[in-house]
């Protein structure tokens, strides 16, 4: 997966195209782009079969490619070559921006039909699409973080999409008291988000945090894990991806007296799940600050592991 930007390119020749450029890893404010391609208006349409019968480029099947993580199969174009845009680059275009477009042109009929059969539902398929790939509830632990393996270094994970449904949690092997100093435990990408920006205000922090939710929000452009440990500022950070290990993890943490204690502070940041009433034992505030025994039995409790 990378990084992608688009921008409109006002031609005389053949009407408005649209460059869709690759972002460099990093941080999307020091990123650079790299122009991959211009689409004309003809290959702006979803979900065309003319891909799949003569190799034609395709605006929104190549998104979906580079989303899938096949960006190398796009040549960024050489820098000397920028200059032959066939216009000038113009204002920022989003993915969900072109979505309703075409879901607009679907409903009053215009265009090709078979051609947009699809795009009503466009932006909802793309997105269910990326998140199948991302979203992994059953995957190992990401805890061999340190030494050459942090996420500065050589981490295997740094350059992977985060689940955003995971655990993220910072601060375990920096504190000087394991005891009495604590860990921060953070359930999803928008918590870390939520977080940041309460406690950062408009400071550089804050602003990467907000682009990157752009992105996602608007291009369906998740961060790499190794974005997240830069945010949080730890190059050591944990990346659970459900509750269970976790628990399992902080009660063997616990147990040792290694990293982790029974009375361990954790302050545990999360979006509210609506659907819970406050009153039940596995609702969670936007902020709690728990001992970290009794921190793993909220969020699985031990009978539920033995069933």
């Amino acid at each position: 997966m990378t990084h992608y930007e688009m921008k409109m390119v006002r031609s005389h020749e053949d009407g408005e195209g649209i460059a869709l450029y690759r972002k460099e890893a990093g941080l999307r404010g020091i990123d650079a782009l790299k122009l991959i391609h211009v689409y004309p208006p003809q290959e702006q349409y979803p979900l065309a079969n003319g891909r799949y019968i003569n190799d034609a480029s395709d605006l929104f099947l190549d998104i979906i490619d580079i989303l899938d993580g096949n960006a190398d199969d796009y040549h960024a174009v050489d820098t000397a070559d920028a200059g032959s845009l066939p216009g000038t680059p113009g204002s920022v275009v989003h993915l969900r921006s072109l979505c309703t477009h075409a879901a607009r042109r679907a409903a009053d009929g215009s265009g090709n039909a078979r051609r947009f059969k699809d795009a009503r539902t466009l932006w909802d398929k793309i997105e269910k699409h990326v998140l199948a790939r991302i979203v992994t509830p059953e995957a190992q632990p990401i805890t061999d973080v340190r030494r050459s393996h942090n996420w500065k270094k050589n981490q295997p994970y740094k350059d992977i999409p985060a689940n955003p449904d995971a655990w993220f949690v910072t601060e375990v092997y920096s504190r000087s008291n394991p005891r009495k100093d604590a860990v921060k435990a953070y359930r999803g990408i928008n918590a870390v988000f939520e977080a940041l920006l309460r406690a950062e205000g408009t400071g550089d922090v804050s602003s990467s945090a907000g682009q990157i939710r752009e992105a996602i929000a608007e291009n369906l452009d998740y961060p790499y894990y190794g974005e997240i440990a830069a945010l949080l500022g730890d190059s050591n950070m944990l990346v659970f991806h459900n509750a269970e290990s976790l628990a399992q993890w902080l009660r063997s943490e616990a147990g040792q007296h290694d990293a982790v204690f029974p009375d361990t502070p954790v302050e545990v940041y999360t979006v509210p799940d609506k659907s819970l009433d406050k009153d039940d034992p596995r609702y969670l505030p936007a902020q709690l600050l728990s001992a970290a025994g009794h921190f793993a039995n909220i969020i699985a409790p031990k009978q539920d592991l033995r069933s």
